[in-house]
């Protein structure tokens, strides 16, 4: 395929350098042209998005900005904690933070089912014990950290995707916040709910587990394939399947 493009490119090129009725351009002016011929074009969109920010973009380094109470009755609210929810699914995250979906909002979700805690990927990948986490929303989180004993686990995010590292987390805490029908409440956890809710806390605060991480533990989650491959994979950003457990059909060759 790419010895095809390359020679359709030469063609279309040559055509260009010595049509008559094309004046000589620069090679940068002809790539160019190329280049915005035959990359598809894509409408701009605005947020909420259906796919997850990816760092670099700069709603994940802000401080996110209250919900009003008055809005978490509306319809418009709704549909954007549908689609946070939603989102979190598709990619399979544990939880999710409304930054990520282009939401500067003091927002998130987080939820571990039974099929990612039976998944034998999955379960390796968070290098710790799991535990059920039914669907929670919590609205304008304020934190507290109960027991300050850290532990130090494999992290990754949806949003640098491809890479983990061991991140430092406090063992248990509570978080009180306003939940969807805009009533106060209190939520204690312990070990892995509680490694998850200080990853989105972070995302309120605009940090990404970068910023916490144990530097000389950070990796390319299947470095093992690039080896495999000779370097011939591509990062997904997009899953196309719902659960981590097909985590590494992100990456396709």
């Amino acid at each position: 395929m790419m010895f095809k493009r390359t020679v359709s490119l030469c063609c279309l090129r040559n055509k260009i350098l010595f049509n008559d009725s094309v004046r000589y351009n620069s090679n940068d002016k002809i790539e160019n042209w190329i280049t915005n011929k035959l990359q598809p074009r894509y409408e701009k969109v605005k947020p909420p998005y259906d796919h997850v920010c990816q760092v670099g973009d700069p709603v994940l380094r802000v401080d996110a900005g209250p919900v009003d109470p008055k809005i978490i009755p509306t319809v418009e609210f709704k549909k954007n904690v549908d689609l946070l929810i939603k989102t979190m699914r598709r990619y399979g995250a544990y939880g999710l933070a409304a930054p990520q979906i282009g939401l500067s909002l003091q927002l998130f979700a987080m939820e571990t089912t039974k099929a990612q805690l039976d998944d034998a990927v999955q379960s390796k990948s968070a290098g710790q014990p799991m535990d059920v986490v039914p669907l929670k929303i919590f609205i304008n989180p304020k934190m507290k950290i109960l027991d300050h004993t850290t532990t130090s686990y494999p992290e990754n995010c949806a949003s640098i995707c491809g890479f983990s590292a061991h991140v430092p987390r406090a063992k248990s805490l509570e978080i009180e916040a306003l939940d969807l029908d805009g009533k106060l409440f209190k939520w204690k956890a312990e070990g892995w709910p509680a490694k998850i809710a200080q990853h989105e806390m972070d995302h309120l605060q605009g940090k990404v587990f970068t910023d916490r991480m144990n530097p000389q533990t950070f990796s390319c989650a299947i470095w093992d394939v690039v080896n495999t491959r000779r370097g011939k994979v591509q990062i997904k950003f997009v899953p196309d399947v719902g659960t981590f457990s097909e985590f590494k059909k992100i990456f396709y060759k």
